[in-house]
Parts: structure tokens; C-alpha cells; sequence
């Protein structure tokens, strides 16, 4: 039985857990979505913050460079010099024919040709290399008059006339141009290139394109993941491609990266595939001065899944902690609450074994106020009410064993006095009717009062009545067949009537010879037989 109560107590305490655990889930569940949505959110705006600041320090530095031009662009020389070269052309055409001519010269002049020194040894273009020797990131300074041709430039180029590039062309017309990142044969080196028009201050007409070729290397290697931390790497959209950190190429976006990234730009971060692995992304257009309108560019901010949504697993591992400190507190007060409940529960079933054993004084005792107490109480009550009944019912068994004994009594006594008389049918004849049931004490009896009867009124036969025998064992037929013995001892015939079926049979089955007794089916086939 203690191991049902232990059974009961141990369903008790896992069904108050179970509820507890449903419960604890639930909470920490909801919490733990709306705390890791809320962090997730607070991530992708922190990244998407940063990717913001990555892009105006990209734009900075575009714009930095636009002022730096434009601040040389102002100087006099600078215009005094466009001016000159202009005015030296007879006329456009003329312009276009030295041009030309100065083209095709110039990738084979040597150093001391008049056409390099007046381009590279001049005035101005020292004050063009003073200029780029400011920043190191400037590969090349060179000015153009408006017809293309070189007035000045800070090292030797590739070409005389630039009027055929774009940069010139849109510089000239739109007055500012930004290239994207390429390698330039001029410089040498992977870059942009920045072009201004330089306009007479008088007339407000184009004289010239002021040009600086500048190193990617300024802009990227702001990028780099030991200036952002924290694992996050950034990467410059060009267009449609990417430059990497401190890279000299552009690469396409393999189609898995270029989804990812089309992706990005429809919110402030998104959480996707980026590289083969899952990040968290965010992206920035990179907006330098509004002349320079739209770009194309952008600053894509990304960070392994797993180390941007780190507060997430820290909120989740803390919410689970607390889950199982709050989940081992249940336990324990399962455990009180569940014995508080079974100790009444099982004084009641320790009770009960008792009194189902036979202690019927056994009761529970200390009642509480509730439903168990209740319990308790009407348990020893109906105890009680057993108790009575059982007592009662033992004094009414005991009074019936008393009135059937002195029964017994009086039907054994009333048995001797009908057992007892013979009846005489002459002055030497007698008869003995035996009637009923007749056990071994009863023959025995009738043995004993046969012979003193026979004895006492010297009789010569005696007729034994069995016709009113019923349920004749072998131990009575036996003691039946001694008194017929005892009978012809003392000098008397004796004489059977009525020898019943089942008398019969018994007989046979004792194999108790009577051929030497006379026996007739009726007592009157006896008297007249006896009578004649």
C-alpha cells in the first residue's frame, strides 16, 4: 500500500509540474519571442545604423575630394593658364587638328620634348603635385583647357587629348563627374576618377576639366572588420557589383548573393543567405553632394547569424535558466502540497487496513476544515456505526446460539422419551416403532432400551418397525443388527417390517446377512403370520 501512496503522491507532484512546466513554457515561450523579435529588431536597426555611417564616411571622402577640387579649381594660375592655351587655337578647328597632331606625338616624346615639359615641368603642374602630395591617396591631378587638350598634370598620361573620355565629356557638361572603381593605365592603380569644370569667373563659361584620379584603397579599407568589430564585414556596392576591402577588382555577385542583396534594399536589414552563410544585412546608399545625384553605390553591412543574434541566445539561455530555477521551485513546493494532501489520504487507507483486519477501535482522528477532514470525520463515524452493528450483531448471534442450544436440549430430551417405550402387543410381544431420523447416538439409545424392555417383560418376539426410518447410515444399521444380536442372546425372536429401499441397500452394501431374520413389508403380514 505505501508504494500506491508513493505512486499517488509521485502522480500528484507530476501532474502539479506538468501544469507548472505547460505554464513556466508558455511564458517563456511568448517571452522569449517577443524579447528575441525585439532584440533581432534592435540588431538589424543597429546594423543598419552603422551601414548608414559607413556610407556617409564613403561619401564624405567622395565629397572631401569634389572640395578639394574645387577649392584648386579657384586658383588664378589655374584659370590664367586654361585661358592661354584657348586663346593660342586660330580656331576650333585648329584646336582639333593640334590636338590631334600633339596626340600622336606625345606617346613617343621623350622627357625633354617642349610638349611633356610644358605639360609636366610648368608652374602649374607643380602646384597640381604640391596638391597631390597632400593626400596620398591622389595618383594623378591634371587640368584640361575646353577643348580636352592637357594644360597641366601632376605625372605623365597615357594621352594628350582627354576630350574623347567620358569623364570629360560629362564633367564638361554636368559639371561634376564620379567615376566608378577601375584600373587606370594613367596612374597605375585601381581607382576613381573625380572631375570638375572650371569655369571663367567672368563669363561663367566652361574653360577647362580639373581631374584627380583617387585610390579605392581611401574609401574600402574604412570597410575593414577590425575598424567595425564584432565580427561585421562590409562590403561597396557598385551598381550591380561588388568591391571588396582593399580589393582592386570588381566581382558579380554569384545569383544566391545578388537575391540576398536585392533583398537588403527592401528593408532596413534583413536576415538571409550571403556567402554561403546566413546573415543578418543591412544596406546603405552612399549619397556624396547633390550634384553628383545618384550613384548607384552602397555600403552592405553583414554579420554571421549566429554573432548578430548572440543577445538573442543570451536572452534565450537566461529565460531558460530562470524557466528551470522557477521549475525546480515548483518541484519542491509539489512535493510539500502533495504531502500535505496524501498525509490525511493515507491515516484514512491506514485506517481502513486496520479495521478491515479487525481493529475495530481503529480511527483517523485530527479533523482539518476541509473537504479531506470531512472526509476523515464521516470515515471514523461510519467506523463508529460499524462497530455498534458488528457488537450488536455478535450479542444477537450470541442469543440465538443460547435459544438454539436449550432447543437442542429440549429436542434431545424429547427424543429420549419417544425412543424410550416399546409397545406390547401380548403378554410376550413387542413392538418398536422406529420413526425419523436416527444418528449413532440415538441407535446406541435404542439399543440400551431394547434389551432392558426385552429383559424386564421376558418377551419372545420383538418386531423392529422400520417403515418410518429416514436417512439410515451403516454405523445405525450396524448398531440395529447388535440389538437383534442382544435380542436373540436373551432367549427372543426378532422380526423386521417395513425394510425401506435405501435400509435395503445399506444392508447390501454392509453385506449384513439377516437370512435368519424373518422380515415382512407390512407390520399386519407380521401380526398375522405371528398370530396363526
Amino acid at each position: 500500500m505505501n508504494r500506491v501512496w508513493k505512486s499517488l503522491s509521485l502522480k500528484l507532484i507530476l501532474a502539479f509540474l506538468l501544469v507548472a512546466a505547460v505554464a513556466i513554457a508558455a511564458v517563456s515561450l511568448i517571452q522569449t519571442m517577443q524579447v528575441g523579435k525585439a532584440l533581432i529588431d534592435d540588431s538589424g536597426q543597429l546594423l543598419h545604423t552603422r551601414a548608414e555611417a559607413e556610407a556617409r564616411l564613403v561619401g564624405s571622402i567622395l565629397d572631401t575630394q569634389i572640395l578639394r577640387l574645387r577649392g584648386i579649381a579657384l586658383n588664378s594660375n589655374l584659370h590664367q593658364a586654361a585661358i592661354r592655351q584657348d586663346a593660342g587655337y586660330a580656331s576650333d578647328k585648329a584646336a582639333a587638328d593640334q590636338i590631334s597632331a600633339y596626340d600622336a606625338r606625345w606617346p613617343t616624346a621623350n622627357a625633354n620634348d617642349p610638349l611633356i615639359t610644358g605639360v609636366l615641368v610648368s608652374p602649374i603642374a607643380a602646384e597640381l603635385r604640391a596638391q597631390a602630395r597632400l593626400d596620398q591617396n591622389i595618383a594623378e591631378l591634371m587640368l584640361t583647357d575646353r577643348h580636352g587638350a592637357l594644360v597641366a598634370a601632376s605625372s605623365i598620361t597615357t594621352d594628350y587629348g582627354q576630350a574623347d573620355e567620358e569623364w570629360w565629356q560629362r564633367a564638361a557638361a554636368d559639371g561634376l563627374f564620379i567615376g566608378s572603381p577601375a584600373f587606370d593605365t594613367s596612374s597605375g592603380s585601381f581607382s576613381i576618377i573625380i572631375a570638375i569644370a572650371v569655369y571663367d569667373q567672368a563669363k561663367g563659361s566652361v574653360i577647362g576639366v580639373l581631374r584627380t584620379t583617387y585610390r579605392t584603397d581611401a574609401m574600402t579599407l574604412q570597410l575593414t572588420e577590425s575598424r567595425l568589430g564584432d565580427g561585421t564585414r562590409a562590403d561597396l556596392l557598385i551598381g550591380e557589383k561588388i568591391l571588396k576591402p582593399g580589393g582592386s577588382r570588381l566581382s558579380t555577385p554569384s545569383a544566391a548573393d545578388a537575391g540576398a542583396i536585392i533583398e537588403s534594399n527592401s528593408s532596413d536589414y534583413t536576415l538571409a543567405n550571403y556567402e554561403g552563410l546566413p546573415r543578418l544585412m543591412a544596406r546603405a546608399p552612399v549619397r556624396p553632394t547633390r550634384e553628383a545625384g545618384d550613384l548607384g553605390w552602397a555600403v552592405l553591412l553583414f554579420q554571421n547569424r549566429s554573432e548578430a543574434l548572440e543577445p538573442v541566445s543570451k536572452a534565450q539561455t537566461s529565460t531558460l535558466i530562470t524557466a528551470m530555477i522557477v521549475l525546480a521551485g515548483a518541484a519542491v513546493v509539489a512535493v510539500i502540497s502533495a504531502e500535505l494532501i496524501i498525509a490525511p489520504i493515507r491515516r484514512i487507507t491506514l485506517a481502513a487496513e486496520r479495521i478491515a483486519a479487525g481493529d475495530l477501535t481503529q480511527r483517523v482522528g485530527r479533523y482539518s476544515a476541509d473537504e479531506i477532514g470531512r472526509l476523515a470525520r464521516g470515515f471514523d463515524q461510519m467506523a463508529t456505526s460499524l462497530q455498534e452493528r458488528i457488537d450488536a450483531e455478535h450479542a444477537a448471534q450470541n442469543e440465538r446460539m443460547h435459544i438454539q442450544q436449550a432447543m437442542i436440549d429440549a429436542q434431545d430430551h424429547r427424543i429420549e422419551e419417544l425412543s424410550i417405550p416399546t409397545i406390547p402387543l401380548g403378554h410376550d410381544t413387542l413392538l418398536l416403532p422406529l420413526i425419523g431420523s436416527i444418528d449413532q447416538r440415538r441407535a446406541e439409545r435404542v439399543l440400551h432400551t431394547l434389551l432392558a424392555d426385552v429383559h424386564v417383560r421376558r418377551a419372545r418376539i420383538l418386531i423392529l418397525d422400520l417403515s418410518g426410518l429416514r436417512d439410515v447410515d451403516g454405523e445405525v444399521v450396524a448398531v440395529l443388527m447388535q440389538a437383534a444380536s442382544g435380542v436373540r442372546l436373551l432367549g427372543a425372536r426378532v422380526v423386521l417390517v417395513g425394510i425401506g429401499s435405501q435400509t435395503a441397500r445399506t444392508l447390501v452394501d454392509l453385506n449384513i446377512d439377516i437370512a435368519d431374520i424373518p422380515t415382512y413389508a407390512r407390520l399386519q403380514d407380521a401380526l398375522d403370520e405371528l398370530g396363526g
